[in-house]
């Protein structure tokens, strides 16, 4: 590498419906589509066999199958896929203990070695692919670069089951015809209006003058000259580092479109009461709470606020989304999803308060916490929640948003 570092971006293929077909023989060879569960979900990831009909990640049900009638769907496991995830951990910390694992189904690894020639790092990686193909029996998709930014580029070049080397000496060459949103970190937004100024390819950003990138996008505009030149310095963090959560979020797709007020306030009590618990367990608290909604068209609009002090409570946080409601939002459709996220998280203060009445609410919550995760969620709950009996509303149905980092491209 012309650096002197090999990094490698592994992007296990098809993951969730790989793990799908490789655990039930039934499945191979099938277009199959892993969703959450009930005819109104989206997919979250279909087979290679289903690729080939035009079925995506993101379509609802009834889209895919109409471009696939003998779709296959499955509910999603999201225990299997992280055991899963743990074994090819396993195995890659067996060649290098700098492992960073990057998604449920992506990692970074750094396996440089003094002097060594190209071939032999492309050795080293075939070696990783024929382990994780012989003792799990998926296949994966592999960049070889000296760093993380071409190695992520690298991974997408061939797929499935690829693996290709990246050389920063030669990304003029490889990038002169590839779109400026095949590089990581670089927005679909942002990709838009680099096109809008005639720069559309990677090669014409890293070519682009420094001045203009500057007047559109501030300081923005050097890293971007410098992603176009495949330059990126980031280190690849060994196995047992954990980056702290930034944000954490939960989303809800309805049973029918609703634009009852009171079910929509219902559903959002029930979010914020489990991003609370979920809070609590980890130990942070926010400042900023964030509401998302999608209308019945698919439109989706999200709205911040920060009250500015402390919230870890399941009143606290709906009491935002209440102002935010009232503030920001106008119904005019009927809404198919709604979503409740937190960001500017910080540990959780450990203090009594000086009057009395808090301590006392901070004892309850304390204690339906306990209670919630001695006997399952939702044990104890709002009696506002009640009015949930009705459409046959079950606390597992919640899709969890998941502890993210901040990106430049939110999939908005």
């Amino acid at each position: 590498m012309s650096n002197g570092r090999a990094i490698v971006h592994l992007d296990m293929d098809a993951y969730f419906a790989s793990v799908e077909q490789q655990s039930n023989p039934f499945l191979k060879g099938k277009p199959i589509a892993v969703t959450g569960r009930g005819k109104r979900t989206v997919i979250t990831t279909s087979s290679y066999e289903a690729r080939a009909y035009g079925v995506k990640t993101g379509m609802i049900v009834p889209e895919a199958k109409r471009l696939c009638p003998h779709l296959i769907q499955v509910d999603g496991n999201p225990d299997k896929y992280l055991s899963t995830t743990l074994k090819i951990r396993k195995i890659l910390i067996g060649f290098t203990d700098r492992v960073e694992t990057y998604s449920i189904d992506e990692f970074f690894l750094d396996i440089t070695l003094s002097q060594l020639p190209l071939e032999t790092y492309e050795e080293i990686v075939r070696k990783i692919k024929e382990r994780i193909k012989a003792e799990i029996g998926l296949t994966c998709s592999c960049g070889i670069a000296p760093n993380k930014l071409l190695a992520k580029l690298g991974s997408e070049l061939q797929k499935p089951d690829g693996l290709t080397v990246v050389d920063a000496d030669k990304i003029s060459e490889i990038a002169k015809d590839l779109p400026v949103d095949k590089l990581h970190g670089l927005g679909k937004k942002t990709a838009e209006f680099l096109n809008k100024l005639g720069v559309r390819t990677i090669k014409e950003l890293g070519e682009a003058p420094v001045s203009l990138l500057w007047t559109h996008f501030g300081f923005w505009g050097h890293i971007l000259k410098l992603m176009g030149q495949g330059v990126d310095n980031s280190p690849v963090s060994c196995y047992w580092q954990h980056d702290e959560p930034k944000s954490m979020g939960h989303s809800h797709t309805f049973p029918i479109d609703i634009s009852d007020p009171n079910m929509i306030k219902a559903y959002t009590l029930m979010l914020c009461q489990k991003l609370a618990e979920r809070l609590r367990n980890e130990g942070k608290a926010s400042y900023t709470v964030a509401l998302t909604i999608r209308n019945s068209d698919f439109k989706t609009f999200c709205y911040r606020k920060t009250p500015g002090y402390l919230l870890d409570t399941p009143h606290g946080i709906y009491n935002v989304c209440l102002k935010i409601l009232r503030e920001f939002v106008r119904l005019r459709k009927p809404l198919r999803l709604i979503g409740v996220s937190v960001t500017n998280l910080v540990n959780r203060p450990k203090q009594l308060y000086l009057i009395e009445e808090f301590n006392k609410v901070e004892s309850l919550n304390s204690a339906i916490l306990t209670i919630n995760n001695k006997f399952g969620e939702f044990t104890v709950k709002p009696a506002s929640l009640l009015i949930l009996r009705n459409v046959n509303v079950h606390p597992g149905n919640l899709i969890k948003g998941g502890v993210t980092k901040p990106l430049s491209q939110t999939q908005m």
